[in-house]
This record gives C-alpha cells, sequence and structure tokens, in this order.
C-alpha cells in the first residue's frame, strides 16, 4: 500500500469529531459563536429533531452513503442554522466522491461555526483531493491556530509543505506529531523523507531504522533507508539494505539492479590516480513514490 497518499477521511474521521454528544452546537439567534472544545469541536446542544442525525449516523457506519446524504439533508432542513448538520451531510459528499458538494457544505458549516477547526480541515482535504493547494494550506493553518493539539490538522499542513517542497516546515509538524505518538511510523517515514531532501542523512536514517523497528517486513522502508546510506556514501550499509529487501521481495528489480551497482563499484580496480572516476549509479526516488 502506498503509505505516501493521504486518503480521504470518512467514517472514522466522522465519528470521533462529530458522534453523537460530541456535535456542534446550534448556533443561536444571536449569531454568537459557542466556545471550542479542545479538541475543536463544538460542544453539544443534544438537539437532533426527528433523528435524522442519528439515522444520517447509522447509514454512514453502513457506507450507505446515499441514505446517509439524505437524511442530513433532512436534519439541515429541521435546523438549518445547525452547524454540524452541514459538517455531517459534507463528510457524507465527500465519502461518495462528491467533493464540489462537499467544499460547499463545509464553508457553509464554517460560515456558521468560523471558530470550530474541524470544518477548517475537512474543506482543506475536499480541496487537497482537487489540487487546490494553496486554499488547502490556508485551511491547514487556521485548523492549526483553532486547534494546536490537532495531530490531523499538523499532519495535513505537513503533506502540503513537502509538496511545496518546505522542508523545514514539514519537518517541524511531524515532529509535534511524533512528540504526542512515538510510535506514529508514518509521522517518522515522511519526517525521515524530509530530512534526506535536507541532505540532514543521520537524521533520516534514525527515524527509518525506527519505523523498521516496527515494520520489519516491509521492504519499502529497507529500501529508503538504503538509498539514504547510499547518498551519504555508506555503500556497506546501503548494500545490507538491498538484500534485506530481496529477502522479502526475491524478484525485486530495483534491489537486484541497485546491488549490483554496489558491488560492482566495491570490486572495481582502483582507477588510476588523475583519471575520472566511474559515474556513481542514478539515485532514484523509492519504489513508493514519495510525498
Amino acid at each position: 500500500m502506498n503509505r505516501y497518499k493521504i486518503g480521504l477521511v470518512t467514517t472514522v474521521a466522522l465519528a470521533l469529531v462529530f458522534s453523537p454528544g460530541r456535535v456542534l452546537a446550534k448556533k443561536h439567534a444571536t449569531n454568537s459563536s459557542p466556545t471550542p472544545s479542545e479538541n475543536g469541536a463544538m460542544p453539544s446542544n443534544g438537539s437532533d429533531p426527528g433523528g435524522h442525525s442519528a439515522s444520517g449516523f447509522e447509514a454512514e457506519k453502513k457506507h450507505d452513503y446515499e441514505k446517509a446524504i439524505a437524511e442530513f439533508t433532512k436534519a439541515i432542513e429541521a435546523e438549518p442554522q445547525d452547524a454540524k448538520n452541514y459538517f455531517n451531510r459534507a463528510t457524507a459528499f465527500r465519502a461518495a466522491g462528491k467533493l464540489p458538494e462537499a467544499l460547499a457544505d463545509f464553508s457553509k458549516a464554517i460560515e456558521l461555526a468560523p471558530q470550530s477547526a474541524p470544518g477548517y480541515l475537512g474543506r482543506g482535504e475536499v480541496e487537497l483531493a482537487q489540487k487546490q493547494i494553496e486554499p488547502a494550506l490556508a485551511d491547514f493553518e487556521k485548523a492549526v491556530q483553532l486547534a494546536p493539539n490537532d495531530l490531523a490538522a499538523r499532519r495535513f499542513r505537513a503533506f502540503v509543505f513537502s509538496s511545496k517542497g518546505e522542508w523545514e516546515k514539514a519537518i517541524a509538524d511531524y515532529t509535534k506529531v511524533i512528540e504526542k505518538m512515538s510510535d506514529d511510523t508514518q509521522a517518522r517515514d515522511r519526517r525521515a523523507f524530509a530530512f534526506r531532501n535536507l541532505k540532514k542523512y543521520n537524521e533520516a536514517i534514525a527515524d527509518y531504522s525506527k519505523v523498521i523497528a516496527k515494520t520489519p517486513e516491509d521492504p519499502e522502508e529497507f529500501r529508503r533507508r538504503g538509498l539514504t546510506y547510499m547518498m551519504a556514501g555508506d555503500s556497506e550499509r546501503a548494500a545490507a539494505d538491498f538484500r534485506a529487501v530481496l529477502k522479502i521481495k526475491p524478484d525485486d528489480t530495483d534491489a537486484q539492479s541497485r546491488l549490483r551497482a554496489l558491488e560492482t563499484r566495491a570490486n572495481a580496480t582502483p582507477p588510476v590516480v588523475g583519471a575520472p572516476s566511474p559515474a556513481s549509479p542514478a539515485l532514484a526516488p523509492p519504489g513508493a513514490s514519495p510525498r
């Protein structure tokens, strides 16, 4: 599985952020926004006329997104000023692949509850899926501002920073995630990639090594660390990592090719002083295309 792609958050995010009892509060007639809780979600007002929100959640859990959309639409009709209903329908639209509709509903949720981080996070995800990088970054920035401890917001912002080549900023966000979740292999893997692009090979190797300790059967991690060793000029350790790849995937042609090149270089006759050195093998990115 390509762990470098960030997929759209569907049922899990919906349940965690806006499950019954942890939903956006209904906007009051005064148009003042309720105060967000620590995780960015609004306190519940316990209101669900007709039970349509609950029915929408049940349909969502069963991946029946059209029914979920229909139920959340009824919830909106019953309480048109309740931001949670737009957020919930947006999430169902997103899960159904209806991104323009999702974007419109997330924007409406933000309009009704401008201090709620999940709305910005959800809209940013849709914008990212539509390759609207700068608007997505702006929304992730706002989500982090409103909820500094929201790890999802930091992950997505770090992803965008990496896509823009802003490696130091990406590292800072992934580091925040790792500080909260030291066993997060995905954040370490992506931080290693950012370190590698800054030629901070020791830091990158340290992160890849910790990922390998947690996922010793993943050939891609050995490949990435092997490439980093090559970049750092450590051919012996690089060769060991490519052998590890072949132990897991004996028919891996990329690892076979790199290992042959390293072994050929190691066995080559030392060049005559003053003669040009043999060209180094081309360094391609890891098999799974990076972020």
